[in-house]
C-alpha cells in the first residue's frame, strides 16, 4: 500500500473519529482530536504481512528499504539534499519532522546508516507503548486536546448612561 494511500485513509478515519463517525454526540471530556505523524506514516508502511501490525522484524526490514531509497548516491551517507528529498517524498515535506538533526545528532552535516537506523528504532521504542515488539494501529495514533467543558455565560454588568437610563 502506497504512503498516499495510508496517508488518505488515516486522515479519514482520523476526521471521522473527531466528527464521531455519525453516532450520538460523545462525553465533553473525551479525546477530540487524533494526530497522525509523519514518521507514523512511515512506519505503518512496514506491515509487509497486512496483519495491521508492524513488527521488530517488519521495522528492520523498512529501515533498510529507506535507507536504500535515501542514499540516493549509495555512497554510505546522507548529505542534507539527499535527507530533504528523502522526506519530501516518505515524509510529507522536510518541515514537518522529523527533522534531519534528529538523525545528524553529531551536526557534522552527513548522516550515516548507524544514525539513520539508530533514530528511527528509537521512534519505534517510543511508539510500542506495551512494549511487546510490535506496533499496533492504536499505538500510532497520539491524541491531541479535549472538549473544553462549557462554561457558565457571565452577564455583562449594565451600565448606567447619563440621565439614569439603561442602554438596551
Amino acid at each position: 500500500m502506497k504512503i498516499a494511500t495510508i496517508a488518505v485513509v488515516m486522515l479519514a478515519t482520523t476526521g471521522l473519529a473527531a466528527c464521531g463517525g455519525g453516532r450520538a454526540v460523545q462525553d465533553r471530556t473525551a479525546p477530540i482530536r487524533a494526530l497522525l505523524s509523519a514518521d507514523a506514516l512511515m512506519l505503518v508502511s512496514f506491515d509487509t504481512n497486512d496483519d495491521l501490525a508492524v513488527s521488530r522484524e517488519e521495522a528492520e526490514a523498512g529501515l533498510a528499504r529507506e535507507w536504500t531509497r535515501a542514499d540516493a548516491n549509495s555512497d554510505g551517507t546522507l548529505q542534507p539534499i539527499e535527507f530533504t528529498n528523502w522526506s519530501n517524498l516518505v515524509l510529507g515535506g522536510s518541515q514537518i519532522g522529523p527533522y534531519r538533526l534528529d538523525f545528524d545528532r553529531n551536526v557534522d552535516n552527513s548522516i550515516t546508516r548507524e544514525e539513520f537506523d539508530a533514530e528511527l528504532r528509537a521512534r519505534f521504542t517510543q511508539y510500542d507503548a506495551d512494549e511487546n515488539g510490535s506496533l499496533s494501529r492504536t499505538e500510532f495514533v497520539r491524541l491531541v486536546g479535549q472538549a473544553r467543558p462549557p462554561t457558565a455565560r457571565r452577564e455583562m454588568p449594565q451600565r448606567e448612561m447619563p440621565g439614569g437610563r439603561n442602554p438596551g
